[in-house]
């Protein structure tokens, strides 16, 4: 029987990673990457884009964290159309 490799995290809360970068870092560098590369070049695109990926690494280690995730919480809409939440500690409703 043949064994897969599947990577174990170090830590429980380590981010999912695509070949070495996680998730946020590719959509900045994409997003970065296809708009220069529209309005101006290639090239530029291309170091712009790994310019913010350093600049978001350096970012992340500092005291201000992964602005990212705190940004898409405060700022983007949730999608949820409650408008309440019930307790957390109700666990069956009646009626």
């Amino acid at each position: 029987m043949e064994q897969t490799q599947v990577p174990i995290p170090v830590f429980l809360n380590e981010p999912e990673k695509v070949i070495f970068w996680t998730w946020s870092e590719i959509s900045w560098f994409l997003g970065i990457f296809f708009l220069v590369w529209i309005l101006y070049s290639f090239l530029l695109g291309l170091l712009l884009g790994v310019g913010m990926i350093k600049l978001l690494r350096l970012m992340q280690k500092s005291l201000l964290g992964d602005l990212t995730k705190v940004g898409v919480y405060w700022f983007l809409p949730t999608g949820n159309s409650f408008k309440t939440l019930p307790p957390s500690y109700i666990r069956e409703f009646m009626g």
